[in-house]
Formats: structure tokens, sequence, C-alpha cells
């Protein structure tokens, strides 16, 4: 069941020549974590934005729980639509203490708000906290207590303005599942915007990849990073290889090698063979169907890229195990077992 639905939205700003949000329309299910997710520039922070009450945008209907909060020049203002907010810099106010700040704005009587922010910082953890200021805490804490006072209104969605963007590597694994873990304990629907591809693909059960005001695409991470609907999506995960190909009945002549494919028979003319680093392999032995000249070999712990030139200077990248060594090699094989196919205009 859709808890909140766009329809045809549009925003421009004065002045702008072009729109922040063009004719964008999608649903979120009830107890969903969607990613909006773009460049500077994308229209991810206006179209949050629009959906807080924080901006009206020129035409489009906007419902949530099954009431259209804007339509036209109608419009639910902000206090009365029910939405969590948690900002980018957790907006914490610093002279109160962190029960202080989650207490702020809640209603009912005295001891009903004092169980309420307690229960609520219990959840995401600071229950020995209570009486502790922000600045007292790390950045990790301190955004969850910005989410603990998100939440504690009871919203009916939850929205977040990069929600990881100011914390330091070594805390982002740990707060991104830790975030995850109490929104889906609560069951409450969020949004939330990012540039980090990363936070979107282990944080969000969708994604809508937004380009110069348009919607891309919206799906689960899996889709969209193995079928992306077109080059802007594909490469926003991390750009592909890409190596020009012929097709024969039997494969596809490349510059590094001879590729055996049916399936090659379909294609006319050139074509060209679209894989990510971690669809190839890199194996020590002759025999195999592809081969360049070692130009580049980066570890990065987990494990190596290894970029590789053919004849030419044309180069590709593939990711290998960290153990693997190169040592003395200036040449190495390596396959493909999964890449994509497309015509070369």
């Amino acid at each position: 069941m859709s808890i909140l639905t766009l329809q045809n939205v549009n925003k421009k700003y004065n002045q702008a020549m072009e729109f922040a949000i063009k004719d964008v329309s999608f649903d979120v299910k009830e107890g969903e974590i969607l990613a909006l997710v773009g460049e500077s520039g994308s229209g991810k922070t206006t179209l949050l934005r629009l959906i807080a009450g924080l901006e009206h945008p020129d035409s489009g209907i906007i419902s949530l729980s099954g009431q259209k909060i804007v339509e036209g020049k109608k419009s639910v203002p902000a206090h009365e639509r029910q939405v969590g907010m948690v900002f980018q810099d957790y907006a914490l106010f610093p002279h109160l203490t962190i029960l202080e700040n989650v207490k702020f704005g809640l209603k009912g009587s005295k001891e009903e708000v004092n169980r309420i922010a307690k229960e609520t910082l219990n959840l995401v953890g600071l229950k020995e906290d209570f009486n502790k200021y922000p600045h007292q805490l790390s950045g990790g804490q301190q955004q969850r207590v910005a989410l603990a006072r998100a939440i504690a209104p009871n919203p009916k969605i939850l929205l977040m303005d990069e929600p990881f963007s100011n914390l330091d590597a070594m805390l982002k694994d740990q707060v991104r599942e830790e975030i995850r873990q109490i929104i889906k304990k609560t069951g409450i629907t969020a949004i939330f915007v990012t540039h980090d591809t990363k936070d979107a693909l282990s944080t969000a059960d969708r994604i809508a990849i937004l380009h110069k005001g348009y919607l891309q695409q919206i799906d689960i991470p899996k889709v969209l990073y193995e079928n992306p609907v077109n080059p802007y999506v594909a490469n926003f995960f991390g750009k592909r290889n890409e190596i020009m190909a012929i097709p024969t009945e039997e494969g596809y002549h490349t510059s590094f090698g001879f590729i055996t494919d049916p399936e090659a028979k379909k294609y006319k003319g050139k074509v060209k063979l679209l894989f990510r680093p971690e669809h190839g392999e890199v194996v020590q032995r002759d025999g195999q169907q592809l081969t360049g000249k070692i130009v580049k070999i980066s570890y990065f712990g987990s494990h190596q890229m290894v970029k590789l030139a053919d004849d030419e200077g044309k180069r590709v990248t593939i990711r290998t195990n960290p153990g693997r060594s190169f040592e003395g090699m200036d040449r190495a094989c390596f396959y493909l077992w999964k890449y994509d196919v497309e015509e070369a205009f």
C-alpha cells in the first residue's frame, strides 16, 4: 500500500532557466525506505522540500496517506503534514540536553511528553545520555538524537537530508546500519537524500535516481545496479568499461581478443560491450578469451583493481582478489562473465 504519491510534480525557481523538478511521478510504499540520489543540482533536495512543505510546486499533486497535501495552488501547511525532518546539520539546540531536544515540540501532559522522549531515546540507544548536551556526543550520537526528535511525534513519514554526510568514513558503515535498523523497528516510512551511492545501496529498499530534475529510474538496488535503463544510471554507480566489438556468427572480435557468444549473430554492425570491473576475472594462464598489457595495479585492502590496455592503448579495469600476485608479469589474461551489448552508431 502506498503512503506517499507524487503525480506530475514540477518546480522552477524564479529566474531559473531550467526546471529544478520536471514531471516527477512515483509512489512510496508504507514502511519503505527510499533514497533520492543524484548529483548537485539534480533536484533531490528540492523534491524533499516539496514533500515537507518547505517549497510549493508549480504544478502537480502530492498525496500523503490518501490526503492530497498539494494540488494546484492549494497546500497543507508544513506543520500540519505530520512529517518528521532530519536536517543535514542535525539542527540540535546546543543549550538544551538531548532529552530536552527530543521533548521540544511534543504535545501532551508533562508526564506523557517526558515518557515519549525517554522511550524514543531508548529506542535509538541513548538511554544513559539523557542529561548530556549535544557537544558532549559523537557525530553518530548527535544524528541519533536528531532522529529521535523527528520520530518522537510519530510522523506519517520521515524525511532526511544527507543524513550521513557529516560522518567520517570510520563511522559511516556503523551508523548506516544503526539508522536502518531503528527505522525498520519503528515501521515508519522514510525518504532520505544522498549523493553517495554506497549510502543508497546499503540503506534503502528502493532508490530513485534524479538527473537535471528528471526521474531517471526508480527500483530496488540490485535492479538499478545490474539493469540500468540508460547510460547515466549505469555510470552513476561507477563507470563501466567499454570495449568496441565486431559481431560474427560465433562471437565478438575485440582489440583484447575474441569472445565466444552465439548471441552475437543478432547484431549486424559494430557494438559496444559494457561491463563493470567485478564482471570480469583476471586469470594467470594462457588460453583465455582476452588479454591485455598490465598498466596499473591498485590495492584497496579487500580487492585489487587491475588496469589493462590493448595494443592501441584502450584501457579496461578488472577487479580481482587482494591475494593475487602479478609480480614479474607484463600482461594478463581475463574473461568476462557478464556484459551488456549496445549498438554503436
